[in-house]
């Protein structure tokens, strides 16, 4: 019986108060989080993985602002190609800046071209650093 009150009063003890739902930070400009130009630090293949098919070949991309300060959660779009295929491929960066694209298939040359960064959000500057990269494996 005590407690039945006791939750009485803690309802009436709330206000009624409005709430406004608020977009995602994902939804929010970029603008102002990281200093403008952003570029591309480093693009730089890594080991080949022999699978039973072929190679697997992962780029690892690394995207920094103008104050050399890791860009996270940023979107990169590049092009691999591969010895059979080419494809135009995108993902987000992570905490450390870093995205890596991976692309499996035979014995060759595999290489990747940055194309963007922040999709426009932010102003990429191509020139700054080296954004093609390549290697053959087998």
């Amino acid at each position: 019986m005590v407690l039945h009150r006791f939750r009485r009063a803690v309802r009436r003890a709330r206000p009624a108060q409005p709430f406004t739902l608020e977009r995602q930070p994902d939804a929010l400009p970029k603008t102002g989080l990281f200093s403008e130009p952003v570029r591309v630090a480093s693009v730089r293949a890594l080991d080949p993985e022999a699978r039973d098919d072929g190679y697997r070949v992962t780029f690892l991309v690394e995207v920094r602002d103008a104050e050399d300060k890791r860009c996270s959660d940023l979107a990169v779009e590049a092009r691999v190609q591969g010895p059979d295929r080419e494809r135009v491929v995108s993902g987000t960066t992570d905490l450390m800046g870093r995205i890596r694209f991976r692309m499996s298939g035979p014995a060759g040359a595999y290489a990747i071209e940055v194309r963007d960064v922040a999709a426009g959000g932010l102003t990429f500057d191509p020139a700054a650093a080296p954004v093609t990269t390549s290697t053959t494996v087998g």
